[in-house]
């Protein structure tokens, strides 16, 4: 076992709260911010222990000890993305928001730069693509696509309701949704996913909800 291992093995069995959680976390933030640099590099095909450790400047030994498999710190880094967008998104439902205002503010979120550049979007599209030929990429990806989508409903079944319209409301949160994951793909191949690509994404997808909602978007 290596001197960096055993110097890990030491800080987590080191008692007294804080310090020793914070030494944790901070191990395990750099590690997955580094897991998401080799994905968004590499695919999920390319991704090795020893890929991410090189990555965190850091032994094979002390990825392991963190995540103790591959898989554990592939889920790990789609959670990781995943936690990190959906807090974003969430940041508006905390608002005294009107429905149509939360949906704006989701489209919005959905392509700022801060969550949705062009490394995170590759990580996203790499987890994709292996989820059409891996059952349990599938299973994870179907998962998070399904809590999006029941999110978008809730408000766009909100708005209809205030405005009394009737529509399939499933349908269009999945429409919506389904725009933005071809905005993301698209501005990626195409090596537009700066500020430009961004915007003219995100106007697309309020031009959508126009057509259903004028008054609103």
């Amino acid at each position: 076992m290596g001197t960096q291992l055993k110097t890990e093995q030491k800080k987590s069995s080191v008692k007294g709260g804080m310090s020793r959680e914070h030494q944790v976390q901070e191990r395990r933030q750099s590690l997955l911010d580094a897991a998401v640099t080799v994905i968004a590099k590499r695919g999920l095909t390319g991704i090795t222990i020893n890929t991410i450790a090189s990555e965190a400047k850091c032994s094979y030994g002390v990825v392991a000890f963190h995540f103790k498999s591959k898989d554990g710190i592939i889920f790990a880094a789609l959670d990781y993305i995943a936690d990190e967008y959906e807090t974003f998104l969430k940041r508006s439902s905390q608002l005294d928001l009107s429905p149509a205002e939360r949906i704006r503010k989701m489209i919005e979120s959905d392509f700022d730069g801060k969550v949705t550049n062009a490394k995170k979007i590759a990580v996203w599209v790499a987890f994709w693509a292996e989820a059409a030929r891996v059952a349990k990429f599938r299973r994870r990806c179907a998962q998070l696509k399904e809590h999006y989508n029941e999110m978008t409903q809730e408000d766009v079944a909100a708005l209809a309701a205030d405005r009394g319209i009737n529509i399939d409301t499933r349908q269009v949160a999945r429409s919506l949704n389904a725009m933005v994951d071809g905005f993301w793909i698209a501005n990626l191949v195409l090596s537009d996913a700066g500020p430009e690509g961004r915007e003219a994404a995100k106007e697309a997808c309020l031009a959508y909800m126009r057509t259903l909602f004028p008054k609103d978007f």
